[in-house]
């Protein structure tokens, strides 16, 4: 099932004859064509090649950034530099690179989550390490201007389709974005990106937030300054844990 927006958008698309310019035939990682409709955004060698990079590297054990493989197997362990951060841990679907990184991007333009995608979101679902104790979904929201210049949040999309196949409930009332931040620039740092958020953000209906498991659901983790302000923000007003999961990770590799 899409989600309404999604729906009509491709009702749109079909009508006026612009899937093909939407979702071309050719793989957007290595340009083979593609063999169906449903592949979309990636040949599906393209797509294994996205998933088993991540095996190269060990991973933080909180905020999934990549870190130097020290045995042979992946290994998850500390990277040291997110002890502050206030989530219990983030996860992702994998690096913002190849497969993943043009699925991230085709979401900006078109509410939709290709069939391998949907699958990889809800096999990292089940690989959290709370993912029984989960009580609801939570999509980073959008100031009301920037949703208005969208059309659409690319987080409730995602948090939509991972709540079909998990049947949890989506909470996309009860945290606000009141501060319309400018969005973050390449060459922040950390500080910089952690300072343009405070307080961007603000609970509205506690008692939907109180003593609950929540996962935050975006696309793409940077530095972790928005999960860390929004969990923050969700733990002040109550909640028990908050857990963050995203499609991608920005590839920083910490030594």
């Amino acid at each position: 099932m899409l989600h309404p927006i999604a729906r009509k958008f491709f009702d749109n698309a079909l009508s006026g004859g612009a899937a093909s310019l939407l979702f071309p035939l050719t793989c957007r990682v290595c340009e083979t064509p593609l063999e169906s409709l449903s592949e979309i955004i990636a040949c599906p060698q393209c797509w294994q090649d996205t998933i088993a990079n991540r095996n190269n590297f060990d991973a933080c054990e909180k905020c999934d950034s990549l870190l130097p493989k020290l045995q042979r197997g992946p290994q998850l362990r500390s990277c040291g530099k997110c002890d502050e951060y206030s989530f219990g841990f983030a996860r992702a679907c994998g690096s913002y690179a190849k497969a993943i990184r043009e699925s991230v991007m085709q979401l900006k333009s078109a509410p939709y989550l290709s069939l391998e995608l949907q699958q990889l979101l809800l096999t990292t679902f089940e690989r959290l390490p709370n993912a029984q104790e989960i009580s609801c979904l939570l999509p980073v929201p959008l100031h009301p201007n920037r949703q208005r210049s969208r059309t659409y949040n690319q987080a409730e999309i995602i948090a939509q389709q991972l709540g079909q196949r998990t049947k949890l409930p989506i909470n996309d009332f009860s945290l606000i974005r009141a501060i319309d931040t400018e969005p973050h620039r390449a060459g922040m740092d950390e500080k910089a990106r952690a300072n343009s958020l405070n307080k961007a953000f603000q609970v509205r209906a506690n008692r939907l937030i109180t003593r609950q498991n929540i996962l935050v659901v975006d696309d793409v983790m940077t530095t972790g300054a928005t999960a860390h302000e929004i969990s923050g923000t969700l733990l002040q007003a109550g909640a028990q844990t908050v857990s963050i999961l995203t499609l991608a990770r920005a590839v920083t590799i910490h030594q």
